[in-house]
């Protein structure tokens, strides 16, 4: 409905796999850049480009786009493949350059230190980036880097006053200037605003019929989630346990979505819980060796601090991290299944079927044995509904199950 100019996938839209990825990018109206995402052949995908130059103004603006290079370790690539950003950044800039661009822009999907060593090249101008979901300028004097608040609470527009010289060679200067914008304060284009209801009209449909109600605050947001012990995270991952009958349970906070606070007394609806987990991940139920669940766990906190979606809610067991230690040292008491931690145990661990595939840094699960996956595992969404259509009322309260140090 508004038109967009450039896009560049990120590693969620390959979350429903390669087929329908190729799916929906096939009908997507939008110039598609991925300069590092290639078929298993080495050919360009149907539809994408490396990068076009765009005359504005009379200025060229050489454009290129980068996918987030371990789309394939966290989300369903397939046989796509994906180069390494920094590499291909520097071919693609020295391309436009060599092809007359005056200014190169780099539309990512990639980390703030991925964008900051890009900056750092010097090859770029502009990186309009995205995946850290929180708002984001810097300007070095002489790369800019622009990232909007997550689901478009705030915008970021880079107006650039550019100045041009041909005497006696052309010379391309500029500076600039970063809006801010504020969508609570933004009246809605009526035409988007009918389709959005419409559309919310026939999701609603059956989601909001009451399930039960929360007597304890639910803290959703992703700051919470991604860092430490929550009352949600908590529920979640013993409903996990509970339903799979498993000694432990482990959710990656980066499951958790909504990025919201439901109140004490809030009624819960199918919808609430779809807001919370809206990933069709399925209730994997695995065998592994104690020493395999101690990697495990130290991966889940391998990038602690980090706002990382591999931070782990668990339930089953009891940890203390060390915040301070190196990766792979930071649990300094493991309890598990009621007692200490034995190495040589075989453990019923329960988790969603992306973990269980070993993304985001969760390579030891792949060690498991499978118990029950694939069509006969239940979606994760589905017994969390259950569970609190059997409870009807829920109070859930954080019991110190993670403790960091």
């Amino acid at each position: 409905l508004i038109g967009v100019d450039v896009f560049t996938p990120g590693n969620h839209e390959f979350d429903f796999g390669e087929d329908i990825f190729r799916s929906r990018m096939g009908d997507l109206q939008a110039t598609r850049l991925a300069a590092n995402l290639r078929e298993g052949a080495g050919n360009l995908m149907p539809g994408f480009a490396d990068s076009r130059i765009i005359e504005m103004d009379g200025v060229r603006l050489g454009v290129f786009g980068l996918t987030e290079d371990e789309s394939d370790k966290r989300s369903n690539t397939g046989t796509l493949r994906i180069a390494p950003a920094i590499e291909t950044a520097r071919r693609e800039a020295r391309k436009l350059r060599e092809a007359g661009a005056d200014l190169i822009v780099a539309v990512t999907h990639s980390e703030w230190k991925d964008d900051l060593r890009l900056a750092k090249t010097g090859l770029v101008d502009v990186i309009l980036s995205g995946h850290d979901h929180n708002l984001f300028v810097a300007f070095d004097g002489r790369t800019a880097i622009a990232e909007t608040q997550a689901d478009g609470a705030q915008l970021v527009a880079v107006d650039l006053a550019i100045s041009i010289s041909d005497a006696p060679a052309r010379k391309v200067t500029w500076t600039p200037r970063f809006r801010i914008l504020d969508t609570a304060d933004a009246a809605p284009d009526p035409a988007v605003a009918a389709r959005a209801v419409e559309i919310r009209a026939r999701l609603d449909k059956g989601l909001d019929e009451p399930i039960g109600a929360t007597r304890t605050e639910l803290d959703g947001r992703k700051a919470s989630v991604r860092t430490r012990e929550t009352a949600l995270g908590d529920f979640l991952a013993d409903a996990m346990r509970e339903a799979a009958g498993a000694d432990v349970a482990i959710l990656n906070g980066g499951a958790i979505r909504g990025d919201a606070v439901l109140a004490s007394g809030a009624t819960l609806t199918r919808k609430s819980v779809l807001a919370a987990l809206p990933f069709a991940n399925r209730l994997v139920t695995l065998e592994l060796s104690g020493a395999d669940l101690r990697a495990v766990l130290e991966s889940a906190y391998g990038a602690l601090g980090k706002d990382a979606g591999r931070f782990a809610q668990i339930s089953g067991a009891r940890l203390r991290l060390r915040g301070d230690a190196v990766p792979g040292s930071r649990l300094s008491s493991i309890e598990a299944a009621g007692a200490p931690l034995d190495e040589t145990r075989l453990y019923k661990v329960a988790t969603n079927d992306y973990l269980a595939s070993g993304k985001d840094g969760y390579d030891a699960f792949l060690r498991a044995k499978p118990l029950v996956s694939g069509d006969a595992a239940p979606l994760v969404s589905a017994v969390v509904i259950e569970a609190i259509r059997r409870a009807g009322a829920i109070a859930p309260r954080t019991d110190g199950r993670i403790t960091i140090e």
